[in-house]
């Protein structure tokens, strides 16, 4: 079982109907996490559940309804894992507001600061925002799985 760390991306598409990955996103979690797959656990850390659960979700009750039953099912099957942001994100806000490095968000500053952490937490990423984590996966040997992956083995 392998440990898929999901973008913000990814959750949104699954939940909004009418979002451009919402069929890639059903795809990949099908075939992760699905009842056919080989259930692998999904990585969610905190500051991409707070960048998905934002006000507009939270007043849409039918993305809550999905949302519940999904996170449900895999938290029966042992299949969801929170990931604390609190080793990473001082410095990443300290980073943020000094304006170094690139112009990213904060939020995607704290996860490739979990890809090339020391620690391991995950053993794949999926996100639709190739550009802003290729490069993190490449150093931190992560694999990336992106919207053009649908479909595919995964090499999982």
């Amino acid at each position: 079982m392998a440990r898929v760390c999901v973008d913000a991306c990814f959750l949104i598409g699954l939940y909004d109907k009418d979002d451009q990955h919402h069929d890639t996103s059903v795809r990949h979690f099908e075939a992760l996490f699905g009842e056919e797959s080989a259930r692998h656990q999904l990585v969610a850390p905190w500051p991409i559940l707070y960048e998905c659960l934002g006000t507009r979700y939270a007043k849409d009750p039918r993305k809550s309804i999905l949302f519940t039953q999904h996170w449900d099912y895999l938290n029966e099957f042992g299949q969801l894992v929170l990931l604390d942001d609190r080793p990473f994100r001082g410095l990443q806000l300290f980073e943020h507001l000094e304006g170094r490095n690139r112009a990213l968000s904060l939020v995607d500053r704290v996860l490739r600061a979990m890809i090339l952490g020391r620690e391991r937490f995950f053993d794949f990423f999926l996100t639709y925002n190739t550009p802003d984590f290729v490069d993190a996966c490449q150093i931190g040997d992560i694999p990336l799985i992106n919207q053009e992956s649908a479909g595919e083995s995964y090499g999982i």
